[in-house]
């Protein structure tokens, strides 16, 4: 999996197949309310008129069949709930609706090449968490190649759904069983009928003692961008190969030889790196951690991603702040299955909100997540405004990539230049075995 934003979107030309989706039965309310990420997205979609969407490619080595693909699609969408369901919105809340299954269909569509010249708005107009069945749906066919373009509203998927419906496509593809994934539904209905989480539980009063030492704000980025509270500027999206499969399986062994892990080293890369520019030594960020906590949820699709807070240590003799920063990671991760709504409801009245986007810092092992070898795929991001900075750290079979997004001003380009080129320092300095050596 590679991952790019929509600037930087390349598709070689062919003939393009565009699939519309209609229903055929009526979508009926669910029980299962909105959750706190869902609420925060519809909110913002009623609110601006978008919220954002996640698109993925596939890449066949091969000129697929146009009926093919549209049975794939089929049974994509009812295989997946959540593909099957919108919301009704008002000002009294968010409705979640359902399509039973064989209640839509897929069909090609008349379509105006050329594709890239306007894919992106295509996607924008097309995607919506507030009707049914709208997703964006193409291909793009060769003599030898054929590119599989799916963009959903981000309320449906998240980075790991993406993977989950690649490798489905492929499988439906080839005709290869797909088993029937765990309800999104139900993941969700336990969610809600989860004890509740009271005052005097561990997880919530750390989530408290975070907020108040970050003077009770959600954290931002610690450097200046150049945009006053409340400003935003247009988004920038910065991608970098880090390492590559070797130098990545070089650095696992290193960190894992100082008791660390490979994450809580990339989290150490950046702490350092931003202290090194300028930025506290104490790094306060929010880890997104996908709540699929049973193995027969891992080919779910769904917004299933919680949230954790982490203060990350950025100084120090670095073998001891890896480890340091892997015991904070292990100790923040249960935080994140409490999900939000606790958290607001204890703390919402002392929570101020300064920016509009959180400082935030993930890591996806796509390796782990059943990718198949035999196409490539890519994840866009959507277009949208910033107003701080935000890091997507993967790793795949060519590597560790990282993936920043910053609000595009003169003093954003030059600041996150010094802490990106710090990220990569650092990050030669632990893949190299010198700290191996120094322990030694």
């Amino acid at each position: 999996m590679k991952l790019c934003g929509d600037d930087a979107v390349e598709i070689e030309p062919g003939t393009v197949i565009r699939w519309g989706l209609s229903a055929t039965a009526e979508a009926r309310p669910v029980s299962v309310p909105a959750s706190e990420n869902e609420k925060f997205h519809l909110d913002a979609a009623r609110r601006d008129g978008s919220a954002g969407w996640l698109a993925l490619t596939v890449e066949f080595a091969e000129a697929l069949n146009v009926d093919d693909i549209t049975r794939g699609l089929r049974r994509l969408v009812d295989r997946h709930e959540v593909l099957r369901c919108h919301f009704v919105s008002s000002d009294g809340g968010h409705i979640r609706h359902l399509l039973p299954v064989g209640g839509l269909t897929v069909q090609p569509v008349a379509t105006e090449p050329p594709l890239a010249d306007g894919l992106v708005d295509d996607i924008a107009t097309v995607c919506s968490p507030f009707g049914p069945l709208r997703h964006y749906l193409a291909a793009v066919r060769r003599p030898s190649s054929t590119t599989v373009i799916l963009a959903f509203d981000h309320c449906y998927v998240d980075a790991y759904s993406l993977a989950v419906i690649a490798a489905d496509l492929v499988d439906d593809l080839s005709d290869t069983t797909v088993t029937q994934p765990a309800s999104f539904l139900d993941i969700r209905a336990v969610e809600e009928a989860a004890t509740p989480v009271g005052p005097g539980d561990r997880r919530l009063r750390r989530w408290g003692e975070f907020l108040a030492a970050n003077h009770w704000t959600v954290p931002e980025f610690p450097l200046d961008l150049g945009l006053a509270p409340g400003d935003t500027a247009p988004v920038r999206t910065e991608v970098r190969a880090l390492m590559c499969a070797t130098t990545a399986r070089r650095f696992e062994r290193t960190v894992h030889t100082l008791d660390a892990r490979t994450y809580p080293a990339l989290l150490t890369a950046v702490a350092e790196a931003v202290h090194t520019v300028g930025g506290p030594s104490e790094l306060p960020t929010i880890i997104p951690v996908h709540t699929r906590h049973r193995a027969t949820d891992r080919t779910a699709v769904g917004w299933l991603v919680g949230n954790a807070p982490i203060l990350l240590s950025g100084s120090g003799q670095r073998a001891t702040t890896l480890r340091a920063n892997t015991t904070r990671l292990g100790d923040a991760l249960p935080l994140a299955r409490i999900g939000l709504t606790p958290v607001y409801r204890a703390y919402g009245d002392l929570i101020r909100a300064v920016r509009h986007d959180v400082f935030m810092v993930s890591y996806v092992d796509y390796r782990k997540l059943g990718l198949p070898a035999s196409v490539t795929t890519r994840q866009i991001s959507s277009p949208r405004r910033a107003d701080t900075a935000q890091f997507w750290f993967w790793r795949d079979a060519d590597g560790v990539h990282l993936r920043a997004r910053y609000p595009d001003t003169a003093l954003a380009r030059a600041t996150m230049a010094g802490v990106l080129e710090a990220v990569d320092d650092r990050l030669r300095v632990v893949s190299s075995g010198v700290l191996c050596r120094q322990v030694g």
